[in-house]
Order: structure tokens, then sequence, then C-alpha cells
């Protein structure tokens, strides 16, 4: 009795909810296929849990058989709508009329045979549980219509999963999570279980599983945002150990018994809500600084490339001026218009700065390897820096390495970048002394030391050097205007390359060492086109 009672109220709360299902897609768009086809899929999962509760709820001969056969007939139809909502979901897929044709006819002519004739259905049996089935000479075609038309409906979904969009494999996702519970509970209870017991005793455990079906896909359906399996296999989760808990309180054996268990079940509920309410206002602020990101790069994009024209333009009119392409300047003229091109340039590295971060923010930057002579690179380096050097009387030397280095595959302009920041951030923090480059071959790997005589840093500078808008001590002293970004962009550029970047310092006041280490031989992975974009998650640049 108690266990009647269980299933009676299990089978009115799957009614209701299933039902809730399939109205709130078909009502959010009543036209659209996919929810049409979603409803009366809907309809004919719980005809079908419906019918199989009732066979066992009455003990009278005819109406059972009838319930049963109804039962099956339901199955058929659900079946066949389930392989027309695949049509739709989650997109239209290119039709095949005649396999429509095929499935159309095969599983309507199983609904009139199921409900009709005893070719499905021959005979029940009444046992102490309720009533057996006993299968005619079509069962077994039953099965294999269903086995087929599942084969259908997962080769449609393997066809257009390649070609979806993020959201829209999501939304797949959530049907393929259903989908699981429902046929691996039908596979248990409908078809293992009558195998091994010889008795379809627990068949009604798979019917009940359509909810997971049904809510599932109804989610994918309608919601807009998806929250993420996270969430759902979180209520999943909850949803299961709620019912089983819920039934061991129905199935107690005396009121004591029932009242505890009944109490472990409502506070399970109250903290399974509250883990469920947490897990997606996480997902939610997630999302929402996800958004923030977004619009942070995009503003620093476009600013970046507006601000990147007019710079350019100044810097070319200066220097015209300087070199005295519009006439002779005085004296006192020609000192303030170089500070006004050191400050133009200076904008521009920041805003080349600023270029960079927003591509490795967006996850795609360009990546154009070449072979070149790692020692021609610094040496124009130095060429290019050395009167910056020279103003403030500091030496730059040059080590080489006792034979010439094999040339390196790698991006040039990226390379340069990274290794112009570094001198000229050794120039800038060195008062006294100067600063000198040592190149090496290590192995299957070239390094590029930098070292100064500058101002050094402490070990909790050097943790956070690479950080993004990090700058150490006598950056934010002596050169106020910096924003810290190009020692982070230039971690980016050479862990890029398969390399590493790291920094070295006895302390302050007592200098610092830059290392670069880079692969002779690229990842061929990179090689295989001369440009490559490379994306990196959003988890590797913040």
């Amino acid at each position: 009795m108690v266990i009647a009672t269980f299933n009676l109220l299990l089978v009115i709360i799957i009614d209701i909810i299933g039902g809730w299902f399939g109205l709130w897609v078909f009502l959010s768009e009543r036209k659209k296929r996919i929810n049409q086809t979603f409803f009366l899929f809907t309809f004919f999962i719980l005809l079908w849990i419906t019918s199989a509760f009732l066979a066992n709820l009455f003990k009278e001969y005819t109406i059972t058989l009838l319930l049963i056969k109804l039962n099956f007939g339901a199955v058929a139809l659900s079946a066949l709508f389930a392989y027309f909502f695949i049509l739709y979901f989650p997109y239209e897929s290119k039709r095949y009329p005649i396999l429509d044709k095929i499935v159309s006819f095969t599983w309507i002519l199983l609904f009139f045979l199921s409900v009709f004739t005893n070719l499905i259905i021959k005979n029940i049996e009444f046992k102490e549980w309720g009533a057996d089935i006993v299968f005619g000479a079509g069962g077994n075609i039953f099965l294999i219509a269903s086995a087929l038309t599942l084969i259908l409906i997962v080769g449609q979904l393997f066809k257009k999963y390649s070609i979806l969009s993020k959201e829209d494999k999501l939304k797949v996702q959530y049907f393929l999570i259903g989908s699981l519970f429902f046929v691996l509970f039908n596979i248990v209870f409908n078809v293992v279980s009558p195998i091994i017991l010889g008795s379809s005793k627990y068949y009604n455990f798979g019917d009940y599983s359509a909810i997971f079906l049904l809510g599932f896909t109804a989610y994918a359906i309608i919601k807009q945002e998806l929250f993420g399996i996270r969430v759902v296999l979180t209520q999943a989760l909850v949803g299961v150990i709620a019912i089983v808990l819920l039934a061991q309180a129905v199935t107690a054996t005396n009121w004591l018994e029932f009242g505890w268990k009944f109490l472990i079940f409502l506070v399970f509920v109250y903290f399974g809500y509250l883990l469920i309410k947490s897990v997606i206002l996480e997902i939610k602020r997630r999302q929402e600084i996800e958004k923030i990101d977004k619009a942070k790069s995009e503003f620093i994009s476009i600013a970046s490339h507006q601000l990147r024209t007019p710079l350019t333009a100044v810097k070319g009119y200066i220097s015209m001026i300087l070199e005295g392409t519009y006439g002779q300047l005085a004296e006192k003229q020609t000192k303030p218009l170089e500070n006004v091109y050191q400050s133009n340039e200076r904008l521009i590295r920041l805003v080349n700065d600023l270029l960079n971060l927003s591509r490795l923010d967006a996850g795609k930057i360009e990546f154009s390897p070449e072979l070149i002579s790692l020692e021609e690179i610094v040496s124009d380096i130095i060429e290019e820096l050395k009167i910056n050097a020279e103003k403030k009387g500091l030496y730059i030397k040059m080590v080489k390495p006792p034979e010439p280095l094999p040339k390196i595959m790698v991006d040039q302009d990226k390379l340069r970048q990274v290794i112009l920041n570094i001198f000229d951030n050794a120039i800038k923090y060195t008062k006294e002394g100067g600063v000198t480059f040592e190149l090496k071959k290590l192995d299957e790997q070239e390094e590029i030391k930098v070292s100064d005589t500058g101002e050094g840093m402490d070990e909790g500078e050097l943790n956070s050097l690479f950080q993004m808008f990090s700058r150490a001590t006598a950056g934010t002293q002596l050169h106020a205007e910096g924003a810290g970004l190009g020692l982070y962009v230039a971690k980016q550029f050479i862990e890029m390359h398969g390399g590493k970047i790291w920094a070295e310092s006895p302390g302050k006041s007592k200098g610092s060492t830059f290392y670069i280490q880079l692969p002779i031989h690229l990842d061929p992975k990179l090689l295989k086109t001369k440009t490559k974009t490379i994306t990196k998650s959003p988890n590797d640049i913040f």
C-alpha cells in the first residue's frame, strides 16, 4: 500500500512537472516546429508513464490489458516525435523525405499493432506486484525499431554537433545528459531487468526517468542564457537524492521511522536548494565579469586603434621638423621638440602594449614565424637605443658565444618588442654603470641574458614583475608614466614561442638580470602556415 501511494505521488508530480515543461515550451513560440514537436513528444511520454502506472492500479483483466497496450502505443508515438524533434533541434537539418516516411510508417504501424492487435502484447499475467507482460511474436520488432530510431537520432546529433555554435553545442549537451539518464534507466529496468528476472516488475522506474529528458530538453530550448552543465548536473544530483530519501520515508514501517526519515528529506531539500542557488549565483557573477571583461577589451581595442593613427602622424611631423624639412630650428626650439618626440614615443609604446593586451584578451593574436639570427636582432636593438644610454653616460656590452648561434624560428616583430622593452627598462632604471647582453646556446635552446647595474628588486617585486599593471618600486619612483603592461605582454609573447622569461636580482641597488630562453626548433604545429593564429583561453591570460 505504501509503495502504491509513493508511485501515485511520483506519477502525479511527474505529470504536473512534465506537463508544465511541454506547455512552457509550446506557449513560448507556438509556430515553431521544434516547440510543436517537443509538446507532442512530451504529451506521449506522459501518456506512456501514466498508462503504465494505471495498468498496475487496476486488477481487472480487460482494463489492465488495454492500458498496457495503450502504454506501448504511447511509446511508439513518443519515438516518432522524438525522431522529428531531433530534425528541428537545435536547428532544422537537411530532410530526407523517404527516410521520414519510412520512420513515420513504421511507428504508426507499431502503434496500431500495439493497441489493436495481440502481435506486440499477447497477454498479461497478474503477479503479486502487478501485471506482467507476455509479449507476442512482434515484441522483438518493437525493440529493433527502437534501437534503429535511437541510432538515427544520435547520428543526426553528431552530424550537427561539429558545425554548431558554442551556445547550440551547450543545448545539445543538455539534451544528451537528459537522454543519458532516460536511456540508461530504460535499458536497466525495461530491457536488462526483464531478461535477468524474467518479469517486468521494475519497468516503471525506467518510465519515471523520462522527467530528466523532458526537463533538460525544455531548459535547452527555452533558456537564452544557459548557465552550463555544472548547474544542471547539480540540480539533477540533488533531485535524484531527494527522490531516494522521500522513497525511504514513504516506505517506512512505522510512524517514528517515517518521521525521522521525512525530516532528513526536508533538511536535505533545504540545503540542496541553497547549494543550487549558490552555484547559479557564482556562474551569474562569472558571466557578469566576462561581459565586463569583453566590454573592457573592446574599449581598449577601439581606443588604441583611434590613438595610434594621430600619434604616428605626430611622430612623423616632429621628426621632419627636427630634421629641418620645414626650415632650420633655433637651438631653444630643438630641446622642447625632442622632449615632445620622446613623450610621443612613450605614448606609441603604451598604445602598442594596449593593442597587444586587447588581442591577448580576445584570445587571438597573429604569429608569423621566420628564420632569424638572434645576434643580428640584439645588435640592431643596441644600435637603436645606444644613444639613450650614451646620454646617461652608461656603457653597453655584448658578449657573443665562441661560435655563431644557429638561426631560430621566431616571430621577429614580437621578439624584437620583448628585447626592446627589457633593454629600455634597463637604461631607464640604471643611473650608473651600464647594461650587458650575453648570448649563449644551451642544448636545444638559445638564451639572451640582459644584466644591468641599476636599482634592483626585492623578492616581492620579482614575484609580481610579469603580472598585468604591475611595476617595481623603482619604476614608480623613477618613471611614473609607465603602465606596467610591457613585461606582461613580453611574457605572453615568449611563452607563445614555447620559451621562458624570468628575472633575478640580488636585492635593492644591486642590479637586475633578465633571462629569455627560446627553443631552437619551434613546435611543428606553429610552422604549418606562415601566419598562425594563437588562441589562448581567458584563464591563461588573467
